[in-house]
Order: structure tokens, then C-alpha cells, then sequence
């Protein structure tokens, strides 16, 4: 990697055989706000070529090889503005991938994620792409496609290491910073499709092989901090024609589309649950915003990187 290289965005992405990635190279090079670093857990593929830099060949979970990767490369952490985590079955719009950089940046967004196209399979309703909006600020962010600024991955970085296998860090991703408010959003200006069936990917049998306890993780996640937040949020957003909205427009907007395409998602009683729920708390999360979680003994969580796994 040069001293001269200029762009300031990072996509590093697990693949497969499968991998849509070369989709998403379709976008040119040229007009390119980032760049593709390729991280395959399959060694029967490693002549992958079609990255920016070197293959990296890790046979481990996404997140335990991302925090080897970038304890080998700590230059990165300053060398890019934000890095992309995104799981290889997934679909971006043309230059999507660049206009999501450029919507973080614009909105000083510390971690963000594209919402999802209604034909999806879709893990949570409020991630369903809601046309109305440019962005919608989230007390939520689920490992799909992360997109994070490098100052906060610093933080987040010791988690992803101590529970490798994912599970849980979604609960605590949007509130470990001091003043999480409008620092996370789900990015409806460029939505993805998610093509694989959920709980079907390789790494399943990666946790099994490697000893993993995804379910353990979840828990000691859930039971080492305070504030957790339950239900998953929407407290404001910025419409289409770029206005800045509260949590009630926000909800109203977002609640009435879940409502009307309920019937053409995978799971119509859960959206319609949902929905109903967002119009319900227009008049019941009074002033609502997120805030920074506690461990539970009670101190702020640790912004250091861990030189060595604490498992």
C-alpha cells in the first residue's frame, strides 16, 4: 500500500465461492471512493485476484480474522476514514457502495449500515428499506454490512475480539461511544439486497469446527453491560429532500411503510408487528435518545485494542 494512496474508505470482505464481490466491482475503479481488501475462509480459494491488495486467507469466523488482519496492518486504522465489513451475499445498487461512504461521511455518522430491499431475507423489520428517507438515525447496527469509522472501530475493536463469533455485538455496537445520539442510522439512500436465507451461511460450521459458542457469546454479552436497548429504535431521520425530522415524524413515516408493504416481505405478521409498534411509540417514547452503555459493574467500556485474545 502506497504513502501516496488517497482514498480514504476500506471495504474488507470475508468471501467464498459463491461471493457476489464481483458485482460490486462493477462500479469503476476510477470513480472509486474506496478500496477492496479480500479475506477468503475458504482455501480452496485462493487464487482470488480481484482485490485491491493481496488475498488475505483466514480459515476463522469474519470477526476474529478482521481483528487479526488489522492487529497484522495497524496502519489502516489511520490510513482509511471508515471500513466496511460486508458479508459476500450481498447486492449493492450501481456505485452504491461509494455512495454509502459518502453518506456516512456527510453525516458524521460513526457506524451506519445500508437498509435492506423489501425481497431480502431480513433478520429485523425496522432494517427494511423505507424510501421516504435519506438516512434514519438507529439505536441499532446488525453485523451484516457494518460501516464503521476508524476512530470508533478502535473501540469496538476489543469486543470483536473478546466474542469473535458475532452474536450480541449488534446489542452494543451503536452505544459504546460517549454521546451515541445521531451517531448511527440505518442508510436508505442506498439499499442492498440480501440474497442468502439467514442462519445459512459457512459460518456455522466454522463455530462448530473452531469450538465457538455463538449462544455463550449472546449471554456474557448481554449480561457483562448495562443499557442494552430494547426495543430496536428509530428516534429521527433526514427525508429524501434532506429534512431533518424527530422521532415522531420519523416513526409515523417509517411505521405506515412497514404497514403498506407488509404483504410483499418474507414475514408479513412480524413487519406488520413491527410497524404497529412505530406508531404506537409516537405517543410512549417520550424524548427518547440513546446513551452510553456501562459495563455491568458499572465503569465506561475500554477503548484499547487488545495486543492478545482474552479467550
Amino acid at each position: 500500500m502506497s504513502d501516496a494512496h488517497q482514498v480514504r474508505n476500506l471495504v474488507f470482505a470475508r468471501v467464498g465461492r459463491l461471493s457476489l464481490h464481483r458485482n460490486w466491482l462493477l462500479e469503476a475503479k476510477a470513480s472509486r471512493n474506496w478500496d477492496l481488501q479480500l479475506s477468503t475462509y475458504d482455501e480452496q480459494q485462493t487464487d482470488l485476484d480481484d482485490g485491491d491488495f493481496p488475498l488475505s486467507v483466514d480459515t476463522g469466523t469474519k470477526w476474529d480474522s478482521a481483528c487479526r488482519y488489522l492487529r497484522a496492518n495497524p496502519d489502516l486504522l489511520d490510513r482509511y476514514d471508515y471500513i466496511m465489513f460486508p458479508d459476500d451475499d450481498l447486492l449493492f445498487e450501481p456505485s452504491g457502495l461509494s455512495s454509502l461512504f459518502q453518506i456516512m461521511a456527510s453525516n458524521d455518522l460513526d457506524i451506519g449500515q445500508p437498509s435492506l430491499l423489501p425481497s431480502s431475507h431480513i433478520s429485523y423489520p425496522v432494517t427494511a428499506h423505507c424510501p421516504a428517507f435519506q438516512l434514519r438515525y438507529a439505536n441499532y447496527v446488525e453485523p451484516m454490512c457494518p460501516i464503521i469509522r476508524t476512530d470508533y472501530l478502535r473501540t469496538l475493536l476489543p469486543v470483536l475480539d473478546r466474542w469473535p463469533t458475532g452474536w450480541g455485538q449488534d446489542d452494543i455496537w451503536t452505544m459504546m461511544m460517549a454521546k451515541p445520539a445521531y451517531r448511527a442510522a440505518f442508510i436508505d439512500a442506498s439499499p442492498i439486497l440480501h440474497t442468502r436465507p439467514l442462519y445459512t451461511g459457512a459460518v456455522y460450521k466454522t463455530f462448530e469446527k473452531l469450538g465457538m459458542n455463538p449462544e455463550g457469546d449472546l449471554k456474557e454479552i448481554r449480561s457483562s453491560f448495562r443499557g442494552l436497548p430494547q426495543p430496536k429504535l428509530i428516534y429521527g431521520g433526514i427525508t429524501r429532500s434532506g429534512h431533518k425530522i424527530g422521532r415522531i415524524g420519523a416513526n409515523i413515516r417509517n411505521g405506515l411503510h412497514l404497514l403498506r408493504i407488509a404483504t410483499a416481505m418474507r414475514t408479513p405478521r412480524d413487519v406488520r408487528r413491527v410497524g404497529f409498534g412505530m406508531l404506537l411509540r409516537t405517543v410512549t417514547q417520550f424524548g427518547y435518545r440513546p446513551t452510553q452503555l456501562e459495563k455491568a459493574g458499572g465503569a465506561s467500556p475500554s477503548v484499547t485494542f487488545l495486543s492478545t485474545t482474552t479467550r
